[in-house]
């Protein structure tokens, strides 16, 4: 699971809730090419996706095991979602609860499904009948969790969170949701504490390390933030996002020189990104280096010309470098799309 709120340049944003993925069908092997399918056509392995899909399909064809279809066809399911093959992915579903109705396993899962899609309605209501159907599937009430999170109804998500807890005390990603849930709300406290223990579950867990540090951002907690992200850097350390991130709490504490170092080797990992161009102009602009602050917002405003950071930073660089009217041109158009974005530069502490 993923989260449903991330913390952008000092904002929460929504994102999609659940990242399921799936894949073209392959050609189908004759059955004497698969040894024992299964042996991969299960829950419990880690086979790829391809091989999955061969040996469910043959246990589907076989028709051998009519009383476990729905599993197989779950199963099978997955993997295509694991491929990005969606239509494929929600046939099997639909085939795998029409074979089995009761089947709570293929219900969370579509359901999973319709979240990924934003269909939070379709979600919630496969998740009530799994639930109905088991009201102790820790799984399918903090799944209904993350649909109730993609509709914005924040405490009918944070009491799925905790009733699957109360199921399973160690599901890390549940207190990991939950504390998006609170965050979301403001509820900065209850937000750190279930990071917190999401990482004492799971003490590899990157976007809970993540989490907290954004969490910790919007309180003024620089260090303890740039503690989390370096975290999250150590157990990826190619992330593009987690760099820019550090760079811009690097940015807000004052530290100015390691702000342009992590904004700069982010730039070098991928050129030409528009979130890391617009949190290096406002480096730029803060150690007072105006002229490349507007390079930099240039860059982004040419992808987005409506990206109120970046306008409102080329127009204080502007206005340093004596260019009165067209910083002033550039304030204004920033306004008029946010009214409120000279008292948030202020508290970056860019003036």
């Amino acid at each position: 699971m993923t989260s449903t709120v991330e913390f952008v340049c000092g904002r929460w944003r929504r994102v999609a809730g659940l990242l399921i993925a799936a894949a073209a069908l392959l050609a189908m092997p004759a059955r004497s090419q698969s040894v024992d399918p299964e042996k991969t056509c299960r829950f419990d392995v880690s086979a790829p996706p391809d091989i999955q899909i061969k040996d469910c399909s043959l246990l589907i064809q076989s028709n051998a095991q009519p009383a476990a279809l729905s599993r197989f066809y779950t199963i099978r399911g997955r993997a295509f979602n694991a491929k990005q093959d969606y239509d494929r992915a929600l046939a099997d579903f639909n085939e795998a609860i029409q074979s089995n109705p009761r089947s709570v396993t293929a219900l969370t899962l579509r359901g999973d499904f319709f979240v990924e899609r934003r269909e939070y309605d379709r979600a919630i209501r496969d998740f009530e009948q799994a639930i109905e159907l088991d009201p102790s599937s820790a799984a399918a009430f903090a799944d209904r969790g993350l649909a109730w999170a993609g509709k914005n109804q924040f405490d009918l998500a944070i009491a799925d969170y905790t009733k699957a807890i109360k199921l399973n005390p160690k599901l890390p990603a549940a207190f990991n949701n939950r504390g998006l849930a609170h965050a979301a709300r403001g509820e900065t406290d209850p937000a750190i504490a279930d990071f917190s223990e999401a990482i004492r579950l799971e003490p590899k867990y990157a976007n809970a390390y993540g989490n907290r540090a954004n969490t910790r951002t919007a309180l003024g907690q620089y260090d303890l933030a740039i503690v989390d992200f370096s975290a999250v850097l150590k157990l990826q350390p190619t992330s593009v996002a987690a760099l820019t991130d550090r760079c811009w709490v690097h940015t807000l504490a004052g530290h100015l020189s390691e702000a342009l170092a992590d904004c700069t080797q982010a730039l070098q990992r991928r050129p030409g990104d528009a979130a890391t161009l617009n949190v290096r102009g406002l480096t730029y602009l803060k150690s007072n280096q105006p002229d490349k602050a507007i390079a930099d917002f240039d860059a982004v405003l040419r992808l987005n010309p409506k990206v109120v950071d970046s306008l409102y930073g080329r127009g204080l660089a502007l206005i340093k470098k004596n260019d009165v009217d067209r910083g002033n041109s550039d304030l204004a158009s920033a306004k008029a799309i946010n009214p409120n974005v000279g008292r948030e530069f202020e508290r970056y502490g860019i003036h």
